[in-house]
């Protein structure tokens, strides 16, 4: 007979709770390594054939949808959407930019070949 009041963890009880203590551990890493915390830019950079065509600050800009044809030829547009920017609206064949999705963490970038325009994301120093 077991005494009452007396708590003995089983076997299977330190099992979960090592599981436990594991999941917790790869939830802290993962934030620790993936979160960046908003920053004071977030700089997207527009470029065709190499040469810097407009930047904008993520962080300041509204939403809303843009062309870059009327002012430089090309047929290419991007959406900006709660901070975030993406290629949209695009005549290429395979549309492999617009399959990028949004942009809006450092070090992202998509790149439109037929268009000769890319897009990418740098932070404060970008």
């Amino acid at each position: 007979m077991k005494k009452r009041g007396s708590f003995a963890l089983q076997k299977r009880d330190w099992v979960v709770i090592g599981a436990l203590l594991l999941l917790a551990a790869g939830c802290w890493l993962f934030y620790r390594f993936t979160y960046r915390p908003p920053q004071e830019q977030n700089l997207a950079v527009i470029m065709i054939d190499g040469k810097e065509v407009m930047r904008l600050n993520l962080l300041e800009e509204t939403d809303r949808i843009f062309s870059l044809e009327e002012d430089y030829g090309i047929p290419v547009s991007f959406q900006i959407e709660d901070h975030r920017i993406r290629f949209v609206q695009v005549t290429c064949p395979d549309h492999i930019c617009e399959n990028a999705g949004y942009l809006s963490m450092e070090g992202q970038s998509a790149v439109c070949m037929p268009n000769r325009t890319s897009l990418s994301i740098y932070g404060e120093a970008g």
